[in-house]
Parts: structure tokens; sequence; C-alpha cells
């Protein structure tokens, strides 16, 4: 309170001082005021935030606006013919700046020379609408305004200006060939998101900011906020939605376990989805400019589609939010008919194609016994479609990774499912085969998936989407779970078939292939990166340790020796050090913690979230 004595007036009172408009009379005390010392409370300082003025050359007119451009349009005009080679010499111009302030201070101080015509006649290059830093400004302080109930906006976030906004989104749109769902005309600057789609905007500068693990989770943060109280105060608008869709294809660069949990948000989704009744737009698709709301809906509503249906593949049991329909189908080919807006609508009809092979996956293995040759046509029924789908759009698999990706991890959830079933046997023999059938096929489609993401640029690994991510997760946890957890058969034995060593390979390849964040030094900033590093190196060991040894409960962590005693696996561990480090190589985690084990459905979840 020291700070306020002398000051006159009530600018510089306490919080609740100016909370109830009344004068703040410092006391005898330090850092408190009278009417705080008497309520026994906390006298918190008001920090005065004043607005930085503008220029006073600069006036929010349209005549002014007006005026100014067409004094940058004279000045490139000059700028372009000072570069044309002629006889004739002119005094040097000063830089000029694409900042409308500088702009401005430019012309009042640099004399206009008479006009020169240029030896070849060029278009006058044109600054990019919206860098203007007052919009930056602006976009922030109604961030602030909106969570003003919540706290103040993190400070950090006041330091994104215009210019790394319009990096950000350029990132963005290379990132969208991994999510179509939410593709935005070139057209669109910053300026035009910042005023008219501030909450996808947001969303936006979230997902693309995988360069900066801490900025980012703030930004994730402060997201998460905003759109509660959107909520909470009944909005409901395709702005709000194609946010929450972006925030949730690239969640795992930003997942948190004490975090509203994805299926929650998907939900949420779904239900404005159907609240702005976006099943039933009509089939008519129209490539006028005035008409882009129905079909950036349009992209919205198969975007719900697909996260439900292949977020409920990773994880057998549970209800997806949204199942297929017609209009999904519709939806997807009238977006991609000819002329196509983006090309990435050509993928469409595709990546709904592969969802509804999805939810046919679920719907035949749903019971979880049947007899043998039932099971066998089943199996190959769906064999037979994933391989009519696949040679239809051979071609386009190869120029889109995410459709590739997508098939692959199609096929492995058909022979996981199908292994997960229990076989009526009328014949041991024939059953035992047909078993075996089934897991050497799930293990050569894991094989085949992770071959093809060892073909997958450094680089492609920040722009995957939160569905690619958790398929190979769930390809390797798959891999881990056959390997260690599958019963015994004529024929299977994971020594022969170096299971562990096909392991050991494609997760080293794959540490080695994905990016290393330059925070990865912080355990507070771990990303996912190095989070799947970590914990698919507990993985790795496990299945090294456990060789050809069988599990008699089915725990990783015990295994059976030659004279049947049951010997469980952390006897073999080096000791720990008093500070909990231990004295080997192996990690820590799995050293204090029993309890790891990736064999349940919930794993690639707990291993997103970093809680394993």
């Amino acid at each position: 309170m020291d700070a306020r004595e002398g000051r006159i007036g009530n600018a510089f009172a306490c919080e609740r001082c100016r909370k109830h408009k009344v004068r703040c009379v410092p006391s005898d005390a330090p850092g408190l005021c009278q009417r705080c010392q008497k309520a026994r409370v906390e006298c918190i300082e008001h920090v005065a935030r004043r607005r930085p003025a503008k220029p006073r050359t600069v006036l929010q007119t349209p005549s002014r606006v007006a005026e100014m451009e067409a004094k940058l349009d004279k000045l490139s005009a000059i700028v372009t013919a000072a570069s044309t080679p002629t006889t004739i010499h002119h005094p040097a111009l000063p830089p000029l700046a694409t900042l409308p302030s500088q702009v401005a201070e430019i012309a009042q101080r640099t004399p206009t020379p008479a006009p020169i015509q240029p030896a070849v006649s060029a278009p006058p290059v044109l600054p990019n609408p919206g860098s203007t830093p007052e919009s930056a400004w602006s976009f922030w302080e109604s961030i602030n305004d909106t969570i003003s109930g919540l706290g103040r906006l993190d400070p950090t976030l006041r330091s994104i200006n215009v210019t790394q906004m319009g990096q950000l989104l350029a990132n963005w749109r290379t990132m969208v060939n991994y999510f179509p769902f939410v593709a935005l005309p070139q057209e669109n600057f910053c300026r035009d998101l910042l005023q008219k789609r501030p909450i996808l905007m947001f969303a936006v500068l979230t997902a693309a900011s995988y360069d900066s693990t801490p900025k980012q989770l703030i930004l994730a943060r402060e997201f998460r906020k905003v759109v509660m109280i959107k909520l909470m105060s009944g909005e409901k608008s395709l702005d709000l939605l194609q946010g929450l869709l972006v925030f949730i294809a690239w969640h795992h660069h930003y997942m948190d376990s004490k975090a509203v949990s994805v299926h929650m948000l998907l939900q949420i989704c779904t239900g404005i989805a159907g609240d702005l009744g976006l099943d039933g737009l009509s089939s008519a698709v129209s490539y006028r400019k005035e008409d882009m709301f129905g079909r950036e809906a349009k992209r919205a509503y198969l975007g719900c589609y697909y996260l439900a249906s292949n977020l409920g593949a990773v994880e057998a049991g549970r209800t997806r939010s949204t199942s297929y329909s017609h209009t999904h189908r519709n939806y997807a080919a009238d977006l991609a008919s000819t002329p196509r807006e983006h090309e990435s609508d050509a993928l469409l009809p595709a990546l709904v194609e592969m969802c509804q092979f999805f939810e046919d996956v679920d719907e035949t293995f749903r019971s979880t016994t049947a007899e043998v040759l039932v099971a066998k046509s089943q199996a190959k029924r769906l064999s037979d479609k994933w391989d009519h789908i696949r040679q239809s759009t051979k071609q386009m698999a190869n120029e889109f990774k995410t459709l590739q990706w997508l098939q692959l991890a199609g096929r492995i959830h058909l022979y996981r499912a199908a292994m997960q079933r229990e076989m009526l046997e009328t014949d041991g023999a024939w059953t035992s085969g047909f078993q075996l059938s089934l897991r050497i096929s799930g293990l050569r489609s894991i094989e085949q998936f992770l071959d093809n993401s060892l073909q997958l640029a450094q680089t492609h690994y920040e722009f995957l989407s939160l569905v690619d991510w958790l398929n190979l997760l769930s390809a390797l946890t798959t891999f881990g779970k056959i390997a260690l957890h599958s019963s015994p058969m004529p024929g299977w034995d994971p020594a022969d078939l170096q299971l562990a060593k096909t392991f050991e390979y494609y997760r080293d390849q794959l540490s080695a292939q994905i990016p290393r964040s330059p925070d990865s030094q912080d355990r507070k900033a771990e990303d996912v990166f190095e989070r799947f590093r970590r914990v698919t190196a507990v993985m790795k060991m496990a299945l090294k340790n456990a060789g050809t040894r069988g599990s008699p409960n089915g725990s990783t962590f015990e295994i059976s020796t030659s004279s049947r005693q049951t010997v469980s696996l952390l006897n073999e561990l080096p000791p720990l050090k008093p500070n909990g480090v231990t004295n080997g190589d192996l990690p820590a985690f799995w050293k204090v913690n029993p309890t790891f084990d990736f064999s349940g459905n919930a794993f690639p979840w707990k291993l997103l979230m970093g809680t394993v």
C-alpha cells in the first residue's frame, strides 16, 4: 500500500475498495488499507491497466482509411518505378512499412516526387488486410472480457501478435489435410477470423502452436475457459462447433487428465450440430460465396461423425455419440462433386465409407461367443469388403496419408475384434487353426501399418490428427497384447516369431522418426512425442523380459518358472536409490508401479494423458 501513499482520488484504490466504490485510505500497517484491516481480509492492490494510445495520425473513419490506402498505392507505384532501370536519378526513398501507422508517418515526412512511368507496368503489392496490430490487441481484449468471471487472461498470450497469428494460420492450413472437415478458403485472412470467428481462430492458434509446448498448454487452458463460458451462456453457433472440432482433432498435443474429456467435448459437438439442424441441410451444393455456410456446416457435421466413429473403435464397448446414416453419405458425395472448393473434399466419401466399415466390424463381432464357421464367414466378408474399399481408393490413398492410415487401422480393428471373440469348439484342431490364422493376420496387418508409418516425414507427425495418433498407439498396444497375453496353442511361439525383437525395431525406429521438442528436458513440458518414447520404452522392456515365459494370471510382471513357481519380474530389477531413481537402464516408473498393464482397452487413452 506504500505505492498508493500521496495519491489523490480513487484511481489507485485496492481491489476491494474499488469494487465498493469507496475511498481507499492506507493504514499504519504496510500493504493494508483501513477498510481491509477492519474487515480482516487480504488487501489486494489494483494494477492499473492502460490501453496504448493510438497514433494521432490514425483515425478510425472510412475517409481516413481510404486516404491511407490511396497513399499506400501511390508509394507502392513510386517504389516500383524507382526499382526500374532509368537514366534519371531520383532521391532514395525510405523503407516502406506495412503498418498503417508507419505508412502515415512516412507519408508525412517524405516529399512526394513527380510520378514516373515505369518501363514495365506492374500491379501494386497490397498488404495483408489483417496485418494491423490493433486487431490482435482487440482480439485478446475480447477474450479477456469473456473469461473475466474466471480470472484474467494469461499475459503470455498477449505477446502473440498478428504476424505470429498469420504464421500459425498458415501452419494450420497445412495440417487440415489430416482433418479435412474444417477447411477455409485462402482469402480468409487473420482479420476476418479474429472479427467474425474468434472461437475458431483461438482453436487454430492452439492446435498450430505445436512448436512450443508451454505456450500450447496455456492456450488450451484458456480456450477451455472461453468454451465453458460460451456454453453456459447458451451460445450455439457454427463458429463454436468448428472451434471445438479443431480443438479435439489435435487434442493429443495438450491432453489433460483433469480437464473435460474428449468424449464429453464430442458429445457437446453433437448436441450443437443437432440444435443447429445440420442434419437437415439441402442436398444441393452451391459454390457461391454467400452459400459458404452450408458447405462448411456439412463438413462440420461429417467431422462429428468421423471423430465419433474412430474414437469409439479404439475403446471397445463405448457407445458412439453418432452413427452412420445416409445423410453422411449424401453430404460427402455433395462436397466431393466437381467443382471442388478444396482438394481434401475428394477424401470425404472414402473417409465416411471407412467409418461405416468400423461400425460394421463392431456390430458383427458384438457378441462375445460364436461358432467357428460363423466367425470365419464373417471375418472373410469383412476382409473382402476392406479389400474392395482399398482397391477402389488406391490412388487417392497414395496422395492423402490420412486415408491410407485409416484404411490400415481398419484392417487391424477387424482382426483385433475377431481375436477377442470366444469360439465355440466343434473341432478342437480346426478351431485352433482358425484362431492361429487370425493372430498371424493381425500381426501382419500391424506390421503393414507400422511400415507405412515409418514412411512419413518427421514434420508430418506434428500434423497428425488425434485419430491418426490414436491409431498408432492402438496398433502398438495390440501388438504387445498379442505377444504377452495370447493363450498358448500349437504353432504359436513368440520366440520363433521374434515378437519382442519386432516390437523393439518398430518402437526404436518410430522414436527416432518423430520430432523432439526443445522443451523435452523439462519434465513439466513433456510433449506427446516424449511421452510416446517414455511409455513405449516400458512396453519394450516388458516384452523383452517376458520372452517365452508364460504369465499364469495374465500379468505382464509375473512369470512361471520351470519349477512351476510364480515369480515376479520386479524381483529381477536393480534396487532404487534413495531419491527414487534406479541404478539400471529400465524406466523408473515401471519399477515402482506394477499396475502398468497395456492389455486393457483404456491403455491408449492413459498413454495420451500421461497417466502411465
